[in-house]
């Protein structure tokens, strides 16, 4: 009797150390930034259409430990600090790229931020744009009044101004008229961003890693079955340099599946000019980085491949392309997103931390039936002791 006993407990045990595991939510792979801190607050400027609006110098966490400062793209949303930004690509957007302007707004932003505060000192600047005298708060101003007129068509009211402000603001909107094509990708990318092959004989790909950085990033995949990544000479690899092209092999066995590529850097530079926006629709201010730091950074790709497709059914047993979750409609989607009239709209909070090297773990599913199977065999083994115990 006293063994049983013990049995169970040592099921019981085992059950809830299972349970704790595989109970612990994944990690997202993917990394994030956020306002860490209270901004230094700028002039507030008047705009030709006659709403005031406030100024400020964010500081925008980009990594475990360090952040830059950052102006915001837009005059006319909230930013929300517990908000998860992530580094986007000016091209993804366009209102910005898509113009009949010579010079791409984002070029004149980054010209902006380049030659201004707080790259620029605040000395340096007041001599560049002939002032008398400059201070923070409309250095702050001039600036941001600057981005928001290359970027969201914004004009200053020029008698409602500061006309230290205004000074300042026409020495960066003429100078960034000039600017030169300055756009690049994300500090950390992966092109393309997805690969599909139709019985493939050779390795996947290839896809190319981009990095600002000198130094290899981290790359591995995910999401199908006797599969790695290689190198042009076949070679197994696990990270890779700037302009590394990488291929997927993938077992003949296999005809069909979806694989993902994770690429993750630490201490990748990030250049001032680059746009943050808010992680997965998130809807808050998008952010300009106003100097240069470091930043952990990731991306992904997809591979994906198939048996080709014929008139026939395909033989029974025989495994198709593994499907991916459908996206709700474009009505659907806007129906979900819409709060209620009246209700405000909270954003998504960011974690406390930036996620640690190691990458999403999956099969949420398969945890769920492993701490039912073993409630399953702890009740089976209580039942044996109570119909025991009613023998004795």
């Amino acid at each position: 009797m006293s063994g049983i006993l013990r049995r169970c407990a040592a099921l019981l045990s085992s059950a809830a150390l299972v349970g704790t595991l595989v109970g612990v939510p994944a990690a997202s792979a993917d990394d994030f930034s956020r306002v860490d801190r209270d901004p230094v607050t700028g002039a507030v400027l008047v705009l030709a259409d006659g709403r005031e609006v406030g100024t400020a110098l964010f500081s925008l966490r980009v990594a475990a430990q360090d952040s830059v400062r950052a102006y915001t793209a837009a005059s006319d949303e909230e930013v929300f600090p517990q908000a998860a930004y992530v580094e986007s690509t000016w091209s993804d957007s366009p209102q910005w790229t898509e113009t009949p302007h010579e010079t791409d707004p984002p070029d004149r932003a980054n010209w902006i931020v380049s030659h201004s505060y707080p790259t620029v000192d605040l000395p340096a600047l007041t001599e560049r744009a002939d002032l008398s005298q400059l201070d923070e708060s409309q250095a702050i101003a001039g600036t941001q009044a600057a981005l928001w007129h290359v970027l969201d068509g914004a004009e200053p009211d020029r008698e409602a101004n500061d006309a230290t402000v205004v000074a300042l603001y026409d020495h960066l909107v003429e100078g960034s008229a000039a600017a030169v094509d300055s756009t690049v990708s994300r500090s950390l990318d992966v092109t393309p961003a997805h690969v599909e092959a139709i019985d493939p004989g050779e390795p996947l790909g290839p896809l190319t890693v981009h990095s600002s950085g000198s130094d290899p990033v981290k790359v591995s995949v995910r999401g199908a079955p006797v599969s790695w990544l290689v190198d042009g000479d076949g070679e197994q690899v696990a990270q890779a340099y700037d302009g590394d092209e990488l291929f997927l092999e993938v077992d003949p066995s296999v005809p069909a599946g979806v694989a993902t590529l994770h690429a993750r850097g630490q201490g990748v530079p990030l250049p001032e000019g680059r746009l943050f926006t808010g992680r997965d629709g998130v809807r808050t201010r998008p952010l300009v980085t106003a100097e240069a730091g470091t930043a952990t950074s990731s991306a992904t790709a997809t591979f994906t491949w198939h048996p080709e497709q014929t008139g026939e059914s395909s033989p029974e047993g025989t495994p198709g392309p593994v499907p991916e979750e459908e996206s709700p409609s474009l009505g659907e989607a806007d129906q979900e997103a819409t709060p209620e009239e009246g209700t405000h709209q909270e954003p998504p909070e960011a974690e406390d931390r930036i996620p640690e090297d190691g990458l999403a773990h999956t099969g949420t599913w398969l945890s769920g039936l492993l701490v039912i199977a073993g409630a399953l065999v702890v009740s089976g083994l209580l039942i044996l002791l109570l119909g025991r115990r009613r023998h004795d």
